[in-house]
């Protein structure tokens, strides 16, 4: 078995895998059956002519030219890899945001000591989570541990200690927190629009750890215009890694920014993790085992 492999593995998992599989350059990917990948294109598709297995180390899909990965080719992401870390940083950036701990910490470096705005109170309130992946799971977890209502918003039912919905109003209204981790694909792009945003409460905090797309930009501008104590807290940006390109929403005084650090960009384990499960679910596939996280080709083309 001949693997193309295109990341920069560590030297131990580089030996696990090349104990198992021949591993092969780009002067040789004419001969691999399958492939590691952070991202192909369609060049490197093309010269694969064998190509029967695509592992992606990430958890999304939505950067790959679907258009070009032949339909007989077996797609592996690579969902619940960071899911605790971006799980924990979701719910970090909800509770800092909306207990107003960001706020009163720009207030006090500008020497601004007196109290200009309440604390709100989570126990009782009513949060939404959108997406009930590896992810979204475990932040509807931890805030309903907090005792927040909590709405489980997904195509596909799952039970948990939250109201279950497939509506999205339903989910989002009167929220006073909502934390999106859905993935990006043809379903959900552009899913989150004004009338969503305007339904959670007036000084609400919408939380993105998932994909910038999922949510109507001009939704977002508008919305934080319209209500001053509206929040916007977000880790993934429409412009994607050129985040100067987002500064108009980015600097707006009711937005607080990440750049991107919530999963393996933040966190050299986080990463490492990741790297170990794409090896293991691609053994699992040299082996003839089923692989997890095989994707759904109709949610991309």
């Amino acid at each position: 078995m001949k693997v193309y492999v295109s990341a920069d593995l560590p030297r131990d998992l580089a030996e696990r895998l090349s104990r198992a599989v021949e591993v092969v350059g780009r002067d040789r990917m004419g001969e691999a059956e399958a492939a590691l990948c952070f991202r192909i294109t369609p060049e490197e598709l093309k010269s694969m002519p064998r190509l029967r297995f695509l592992q992606v180390i990430t958890a999304g899909l939505d950067h790959l030219p679907w258009e070009a990965i032949p339909p007989h080719v077996v797609v592996a992401g690579n969902a619940g890899s960071n899911a605790d870390a971006v799980a924990e940083f979701a719910v970090a950036m909800a509770l800092g945001a909306y207990k107003r701990v960001i706020h009163y910490d720009r207030r006090m470096k500008r020497g601004e000591y007196g109290r200009d705005v309440g604390i709100p109170m989570a126990v009782g309130s009513k949060a939404a989570v959108l997406g009930l992946g590896e992810i979204g799971t475990r932040v509807a977890k931890m805030l309903a541990a907090l005792g927040l209502r909590v709405y489980g918003f997904s195509r596909t039912r799952k039970e948990g200690p939250w109201v279950f919905t497939s509506d999205l109003l339903e989910a989002m209204a009167g929220a006073r927190i909502a934390v999106s981790a859905l993935p990006l694909n043809k379903h959900t792009r552009g899913l989150v629009k004004y009338q969503h945003l305007a339904a959670m409460d007036g000084e609400g905090v919408f939380v993105n750890v998932g994909r910038a797309e999922v949510v109507e930009r001009g939704a977002v501008e508008r919305i934080l215009r319209e209500r001053p104590g509206f929040i916007f807290a977000s880790d993934v940006w429409w412009s994607r890694s050129d985040f100067a390109k987002d500064a108009d929403i980015i600097s707006l005084p009711n937005v607080v920014a990440t750049p991107w650090v919530a999963g393996g960009y933040g966190n050299e384990l986080v990463w490492r993790r990741m790297l170990e499960e794409a090896v293991d679910n691609l053994l699992r596939w040299v082996n003839g085992e089923t692989p997890r996280n095989i994707a759904r080709r109709e949610d991309y083309v």
